[in-house]
């Protein structure tokens, strides 16, 4: 079965060496341009690692590719400007996420996208459920 350019990009990623966050922000490239409207975060998928955990073990492509579609932690690439804004129904207690922060969400509540072949996806700010300080910990 061929790589596709997702899955390739995934690995190229998880490969990578240094901070993940560099490594996601060069791979999406310059979206400067781009506008997340109302209360939509974009998140891109964070890769786990390249090995299966605690070992030296390759993952195969299919197991990456796993990351797509259940991934649960990503990196914030944009917020709208209405997001974590308090309303009648939503209340965000001053907290505020922010491009670069990483966040934990279940994959099913957002819109799957790709920007230059990066798996992300789109929120509305109600279903990120945590801001993450260290993704490492999480599986």
């Amino acid at each position: 079965m061929a790589r596709s350019n997702a899955i390739g990009k995934l690995r190229q990623i998880a490969e990578a060496v240094g901070d993940p966050k560099e490594q996601i922000f060069k791979a999406v490239g310059d979206i400067e341009n781009e506008v997340v409207l109302h209360s939509q975060v974009l998140v891109a998928t964070r890769p786990g690692s390249q090995y299966h955990p605690g070992t030296k073990i390759l993952r195969t492509d299919r197991s990456l590719q796993e990351d797509q579609f259940q991934g649960t932690i990503g990196l914030v690439l944009k917020v709208g400007p209405g997001a974590y804004v308090d309303a009648p129904g939503a209340q965000f207690h001053g907290m505020k996420i922010e491009e670069g922060d990483w966040v934990l969400c279940r994959p099913s509540d957002g819109m799957s996208l790709y920007i230059r072949e990066v798996p992300c996806r789109l929120f509305e700010d109600v279903h990120i459920k945590i801001k993450v300080h260290d993704p490492e910990i999480y599986w």
